[in-house]
Parts: structure tokens; sequence; C-alpha cells
């Protein structure tokens, strides 16, 4: 039997497999010069992915955005000015993009479009239209209108409403739904805190975001919530029903065959990749270098020992179809629920961790989180729950 340590693992190339796994959104940045496309996309996502000089041209008027650590890609389109010769090439440039998108996505064996490669393809696009100008001009429902005569998903993104009062910003929405069929959102980056607090019934930045995951396709959300900037509810159901879940199927293959309680390490690489991949997704891995150690003692020391205590416990016996053989043996309910159980935990303390340092900015102790007490604990917790599920 293997007997694993921290030094068998290589953390960084484990988290750079991870990363290229994940399927990337492809979001087009629109709008006119100054209408807040830059500020939109560094607040969703928490970070300066939208500097300017550090994206890479792909075409004319065209800029990519993407980080390495990002799971989006973002095509920003050069603003517009009324009155200036970009305004005339402006459109012709964001519907050749598309255009080329669209063919360079196409099957080539097939040579139509019912077979499309994700990677190639503009997802959705935000319109940006700053409310400060206080009003839309031609060249913005033009290409609105254009883009969804595409079947684009298009949301408009209404910038700076703290420039408007209520009258004036129900004008602007009147007069894109008088032309257009599309959804619209009203947002402000503010940091005055008494501003910001007098337009939290106007701000739709949620309801951006749940529009911009409910258009992804399923496979392209993973990347997309990953990247966002807390939201860490919804992080944390993307594990419970997407990512957890394929760990277990992993473990359940290790144990298609039952295998010997003292080979039971053999799901110890399933565990630790699963792990990094959750606090992967709660943006934990930019701790990395305290979290390895963490990694490596509690789930590659603790497993067999919280295996060993979740049998002695009886706990499986919560769980349909684990049979009379767990006494020697993990066969592939043991292994799947183990996973699953440990998971939950894993998932349970990053979510714990990351509302303390993202959202409350608190120094943490990363010990008092992740030890084999606390894992226990909600490893039983699953088990109950999961009785009645």
């Amino acid at each position: 039997m293997k007997d694993y340590r921290p030094d068998d693992f290589d953390f960084n190339k484990t988290l750079d497999e991870i990363s290229e796994s994940i399927k990337k959104p492809n979001i087009l940045i629109c709008g006119a010069t100054g209408a807040g496309k830059s500020s939109v996309v560094n607040y969703v996502f928490g970070a300066a992915v939208a500097q300017i000089g550090h994206g890479i041209p792909v075409t004319r008027g065209i800029t990519k955005y993407q980080r390495a650590d990002a799971g989006v890609v973002f095509y920003d389109t050069e603003g517009y000015e009324i009155g200036t010769e970009k305004i005339s090439k402006y459109k012709a440039n964001v519907e050749s993009w598309v255009n080329k998108c669209r063919e360079s996505a196409i099957n080539p064996a097939k040579k139509d479009e019912t077979s499309h490669d994700l990677s190639n393809q503009i997802h959705e696009v935000w319109y940006c239209i700053s409310a400060g100008n206080k009003r839309v001009t031609d060249m913005d429902i033009d290409v609105i209108q254009m883009l969804g005569a595409k079947k684009l998903p298009v949301a408009v993104v209404l910038t700076q409403i703290d420039n408007l009062d209520a009258e004036e910003l129900e004008a602007m929405e009147a007069a894109i739904r008088n032309h257009c069929q599309v959804e619209f959102f009203r947002t402000s980056v503010v940091d005055d805190p008494e501003v910001k607090a007098a337009l939290q019934d106007y701000l739709q930045w949620d309801e951006l975001i749940s529009w911009a995951i409910d258009h992804l396709d399923e496979s392209l959300r993973e990347g997309f919530i990953s990247a966002l900037k807390g939201n860490l509810e919804a992080k944390k159901r993307l594990i419970n029903h997407k990512i957890i879940p394929l760990y277990t199927s992993g473990a359940a293959g290790v144990a298609l065959t039952p295998i010997p309680f003292s080979d039971a390490a053999l799901l110890v690489p399933i565990q630790i990749k699963m792990s990094l991949h959750i606090m992967k997704t709660y943006g934990l891995d930019q701790k990395l270098g305290n979290l390895s150690s963490l990694v490596g003692s509690v789930v590659i020391s603790e497993s067999g020992r919280l295996l060993a205590q979740t049998l002695s416990a009886n706990l499986f016996k919560l769980i349909p179809g684990v049979g009379t053989a767990i006494g020697t043996t993990v066969n592939t309910v043991v292994a799947s629920s183990f996973t699953a159980a440990m998971g939950y935990a894993i998932s349970e303390i990053c979510f714990r961790c990351a509302t303390a340092v993202f959202e409350e900015g608190k120094e943490i102790e990363w010990a008092d989180y992740f030890n084999g007490e606390n894992i226990a604990k909600l490893m039983a917790e699953w088990f109950k729950v999961s009785r009645h599920g």
C-alpha cells in the first residue's frame, strides 16, 4: 500500500491541471468610450482584469483580456466617441469580430452550425451605456439590435446611475425598450458609503450576475462562477452540485472492485485534488503557501483515521446500499460516500474561511479551521443529513 506524504504531491501542478480542465466563457464587452466597461468587469470579478495596456489585440478594435488564474475571457471593444471617425467603424468592427468567432467555431468536418467549438464562440455580450451621459445613442441601438439578430444573449448594463434621478433613469430605460428586446441592469461603482447606501435599492449587480450564469451553457458556468468576486453562496452550490460529485464518481471507480481497508489510501490522490479544486473555487488557492501543508496534514494524514472513525461510528449504515462487507473492504458506496462527506466538510470549512478573509477582512489561523476534529464533525453531519436526503 502506498504511504502518501505531502512531498508526494505537486500542488501547483495539480492546480494548473484543474485550471486547464475548466472551460472558460468568452464575454464580449461593448460600449462607447467612458461607458465604464473596465469598471464593470473589475467590480464583478474583483481584480484589475481589464487594465489598460494589459490586453492582447486580436483584431482591429478588439482586445482580449484573460488572467491565467481566472475562468473567464473578455473581449473588449475599443470605445467610440460621437463626432469622431471611430463611430463610423465601430459597428462594422464588432460585427466582423462576432462573425469571425462564429465561423471559427463551426465544426469544419460538418461545415454547419450544428456542432460548435465552445472555446471559439462569443457566449454573451455585456453592452455598457453610461447613465452619466443621460442619453442612448443611435449607435448603441444599432449595435444592440445587430447582436440580438445574431442570437447572442445581450445584457445592457447601465453604468454610473448615481448621476441620474429616478425619472431620468426610467427615460433611458424606456429608450432602450422601445427599440430592443434585451435585459438591462442598473449599476454603479462608488466608494462613498452614503451614496452606496442610497443606491442600494436600485443597483442590480446580483441580477446581472444571475442573468450571466443563466445564459451560459452548463459546461461554462464553473469558470464564470469561480472567477467571481465574492458570491460565496453561488460557489458553494457549484461545489456541492458539480465539483464534489465529479470526485465521488472517481472514488467509486477506484473501488469498483472492493479494495481492502488497508488500501483505502488509494482514495487520497482523488481527495487531495478535490480539496484543491474546492479551495480554488472559493479563491483560496491564492493562499496556497499556507494551505498546502494543511492539505497534506489533514487530507493525507487524517484520511485513514477519519475512515476508521467513520466505520467505527457506524455512520456508513446510514447510507442505503453499503452492504455488510464494510468491516474488511471498501466498496463503491463506501468510497463515494466517504469522499462526498469529506468534500462537504472541506467545502464548509473553505466557505467559512473565505467569508472571514474576503468578506470580513479578517486575518485567520488556518489550523483553527482545517483540522481533523472539524472535518470529522462535518462529515458526521453530512452522513446524518444524507440519511434523510
